[in-house]
């Protein structure tokens, strides 16, 4: 007897043993797919931001290919203006020599003239000769003039192509600070690219991991269920998506942040605004396991879907369901209300998976 009883006691404390171990390894297990969608999220976070700065590449690319068709256009057109600035300098060279070769003669043709006046006798030049020199150098003046005028055409010509080049190379210096400014863009770009996407490698491993520690710890979960005669959730309910409990305008989303009297209070939940006395539905089927006033959320009522997931309706006015109670979807479980912290009538609803509470809105049908 004493045998049989050393026995049972062994027993039981080895069914305790595994079922603290197996509750470790739940939680274990919780804490990996946690992370797991944390990581999963920063790895989305960080694909994004690699694409966004991909793109920004793109488009910086993009301007300093115009930037640099901008610099070769204006580098050309420095080399045109600067051959027909040399031409006009060549030409306006070549007039002032002709200037002065036509000044030069016609200074000896005026002293040949005075010379003339004085004494054209002893010259023994005819006044016929004398109007003759006369005659040539009025022609000559003529071309001095002429040929003044030219300079003068050439000497605005070199102060137009002048000023023109100083246009080309202040456009060009300009560009070619943007296309510099473009290079730098570029460049820490291209580094902040390469940082992502190592990044984005080193949590795409982590993810990697993550799932295989998390598929290992599942199948060891699955083997301490079967020795423990439990079972793994199933996180199933009895359609793809649940009901609305009530329809009506959220008006408070799930993780906004509430201040007040220097609290900061942020919703595990929705608010859904309704008429007070609406009919409240269970969102699947599952077992009531509390139906009472708690605090702020007022008369509450809890349903263990047996899935993994829990369902809770807050504010209530009347609560329809016991404890214990059984309920399918779209039981009329409570009449809505605004007990508890509710400042107007409303649905306070929170879906939770494992004890820990999620975004109800992608569930809903």
């Amino acid at each position: 007897m004493y045998k049989a009883l050393f026995l049972m006691l062994i027993m039981l404390l080895f069914v305790n043993l595994l079922a603290d171990n197996l509750d470790d390894k739940m939680r274990e297990l919780q804490r990996i797919q946690s992370q797991l969608e944390t990581t999963e999220q920063k790895a989305k976070q960080t694909a994004e931001k690699r694409k966004q700065t991909e793109s920004e590449i793109q488009r910086t690319a993009s301007l300093k290919h115009l930037s640099d068709q901008n610099v070769n256009k204006y580098r050309s057109a420095v080399l045109v203006v600067r051959d027909s600035l040399s031409e006009v300098e060549r030409r306006l060279a070549n007039a002032n020599d002709r200037l002065s070769n036509l000044q030069y003669a016609q200074n000896a043709e005026m002293n040949m003239l005075l010379r003339v006046d004085r004494s054209f006798s002893a010259q023994q030049i005819s006044h016929r000769d004398q109007r003759y020199l006369q005659s040539l150098i009025l022609h000559q003046k003529r071309d001095f003039d002429i040929l003044n005028g030219y300079k003068a055409s050439l000497v605005h010509a070199q102060d137009l192509h002048n000023a023109e080049a100083s246009k080309i190379n202040r456009s060009l210096r300009t560009e070619s600070q943007k296309n510099k400014r473009y290079n730098k863009q570029i460049s820490a770009l291209t580094n902040q690219q390469k940082k992502l996407s190592k990044q984005e490698q080193e949590l795409q491993n982590n993810i990697a991991k993550l799932k295989r520690d998390a598929a290992a710890l599942e199948t060891l979960i699955s083997q301490l269920l079967e020795e423990s005669g439990r079972s793994l959730p199933s996180y199933e309910f009895t359609q793809i998506k649940i009901a609305w409990p009530v329809k009506g305008n959220i008006i408070r989303s799930f993780g906004q942040e509430t201040r007040s009297y220097n609290t900061s209070v942020v919703s595990n939940g929705i608010d859904i605004a309704v008429h007070e006395g609406t009919n409240v539905h269970a969102v699947d089927d599952g077992e009531v396991i509390f139906s009472d006033r708690y605090g702020g959320q007022g008369k509450l009522i809890i349903i263990d879907h047996k899935n993994g997931f829990f369902s809770l309706y807050g504010y209530n006015s009347d609560l329809l369901v016991d404890r214990g109670d059984t309920v399918t979807r779209g039981t009329v479980i409570a009449r809505s209300g605004a007990t508890g912290s509710a400042l107007e009538p409303a649905l306070h609803f929170e879906l939770r998976k494992d004890g820990r509470a999620i975004n109800p809105v992608p569930y809903f049908e």
